[in-house]
């Protein structure tokens, strides 16, 4: 058999080195759109000029282009401090307002928020998504830093909040004196081994035949019943949030996820007091010109649902895990009284002052109808 022909190259510099072999991968096989993507990124990043990335991988300048918005729906391209010509040398780059990427009046009424919340760390192409994840992000630190240095309990007509974990800053809740338990804990790794303080915690400061209704995750749904059922609660019911619009896709198991899952545990026997609705349409995780403030914040409408089938009006409600503080905002629309903490300052300022607007609001509604009367 003849030996295989071999080729020495020697290169310039290392650029030139990078630029033949991604020229000779990028022959030697056909890359999807998404590949491709994904080399033109890379070599912006590397500061690349458009004109030479396109040279190198075979298409225009507008196929770069892009290429460069694909990868930027999923994560921010950080471009470098200056750009290399496709003949040679550097020229400095020039920092454009940000690009985010829109396909609809909505999502550019989504961005102009993003990019307000975002103010200077607003730089280069960004998909929407990304661009309101980093948005929220921003706003809670500016949040939690500000909640840093005030109080750790606030409380309104009929609510209070606190900060801390919920098996220390409730550990002073009586015995059998809670009417009802809304709440949305993490359900992710981390989060599930709480469902086993959580289930002790509801059956000791439940009334008896009272109900907790608990959101829960799919992946570990078997482990977090358990954990409740082990914590002493009974089991009553498995209710449904059901999810339109974009849905969650586990692509560990493959599944394109519509639901949420909204388990209910009595303390002790059930004891009925109305026909329960066990289903109910998610629309959304606000108003309609309403942002998510928490990454897993659920949707208002559902929640206030739940609350009116576990509950009645003046009644006690409590939400070990405040999140945005959706859970209160709905146990005060729905006229009960609310108890909720969080371990992270910045969730408990937000709720307090989504509480505060409702407040502010309803003297305003008042005093109109007042007004109106006279």
């Amino acid at each position: 058999m003849p030996p295989y022909p071999r080729e020495v190259r020697r290169f310039a510099s290392d650029d030139d080195r990078l630029a033949f072999v991604l020229a000779a991968n990028l022959f030697r096989r056909h890359l999807t759109r998404s590949q491709r993507a994904e080399v033109v990124a890379r070599l912006r990043t590397e500061g690349w000029s458009l004109r030479r990335i396109g040279e190198v991988v075979g298409v225009d300048d507008k196929t770069v282009r892009n290429d460069l918005a694909e990868i930027a729906e999923k994560s921010a391209i950080d471009l470098p401090e200056r750009v290399e010509r496709k003949g040679g040398g550097t020229y400095p780059v020039r920092r454009p307002r940000p690009v985010i990427f829109v396909q609809s009046d909505r999502d550019a009424r989504r961005a102009a928020e993003a990019l307000r919340a975002l103010g200077d760390d607003a730089t280069g192409l960004i998909g929407l998504a990304r661009a309101e994840e980093r948005a929220r992000i921003a706003s809670m630190d500016r949040i939690r830093a500000e909640a840093a240095e005030g109080p750790s309990e606030h409380s309104g007509e009929t609510w209070e909040l606190r900060t801390g974990d919920f098996r220390e800053v409730l550990a002073d809740l009586s015995d059998q004196s809670v009417d009802a338990i809304v709440t949305d804990p993490p359900y992710d790794n981390a989060g599930v081994p709480l469902y086993g303080p959580l289930g002790a915690f509801c059956l000791r400061v439940l009334k008896l035949g009272r109900l907790a209704a608990v959101y829960c995750g799919h992946l570990h749904l078997d482990e977090e019943m358990e954990l409740l059922a082990k914590g002493g609660l009974t089991y009553m019911w498995h209710g449904v949030n059901v999810l339109p619009g974009r849905h969650t896709k586990v692509r560990v198991r493959k599944v394109n996820g519509r639901h949420r899952s909204v388990l209910l545990y009595s303390a002790g026997p059930y004891q009925p007091r109305r026909w329960v609705h066990d289903l109910v349409l998610a629309e959304g995780r606000g108003g309609p010109d309403e942002r998510p403030l928490h990454p897993w914040q659920q949707a208002l409408e559902p929640v206030r649902h739940w609350t009116r089938q576990v509950s009645e009006p003046g009644e006690l409600i409590v939400d070990p895990f405040l999140g945005s503080g959706t859970t209160a905002v709905a146990a005060v629309l729905e006229g009960r009284r609310f108890l909720g903490c969080d371990l992270d300052p910045g969730c408990v300022e937000t709720t307090r002052r989504r509480l505060k607007q409702f407040e502010e609001g309803r003297l305003v509604v008042a005093a109109l109808a007042e007004g109106e009367t006279k």
